[in-house]
C-alpha cells in the first residue's frame, strides 16, 4: 500500500510539472483563433520561442505552417497575423 501510494504520487508530480510550464498567449482580439490554429499542430511555446518577429517575420512563419498543413480562411489567417504582430511582435514585451 505504501509502495502505491508513492508511485501515485511521483506520477502526480510528474503531471504537475508538465503543466506548470505551460503558457498562456497575452489576452487580446483574437487570441482564441491562434490558440486554436497554432495549438493544433504544437504547443504554444514554439510561438512564444518565435516573439519578436517583424510583421514580414510573422507573415512568413504563417506561410511556413500552411506549407505543414495549417488551414486558414483569409479571414482568419489576418487575425492571426494582427494578433502575432500585435501581441508578439518586435514592439511586445516578450512573454514569460
Amino acid at each position: 500500500m505504501r509502495k502505491a501510494k508513492m508511485i501515485f504520487g511521483v506520477i502526480g508530480a510528474g503531471f504537475l510539472s508538465v503543466g506548470a510550464g505551460a503558457v498562456e498567449l497575452p489576452a487580446g482580439p483574437n487570441k482564441d483563433v491562434v490558440a486554436r490554429a497554432c495549438s493544433s499542430c504544437h504547443d504554444l511555446d514554439m510561438v512564444f520561442d518565435a516573439a519578436g518577429q517583424t510583421r514580414e517575420g510573422w507573415n512568413g512563419t504563417i506561410e511556413e505552417m500552411t506549407g505543414y498543413g495549417l488551414q486558414l480562411s483569409p479571414s482568419e489567417r489576418a487575425q492571426v497575423l494582427e494578433y502575432l504582430t500585435s501581441f508578439l511582435g518586435p514592439d511586445a514585451k516578450k512573454p514569460r
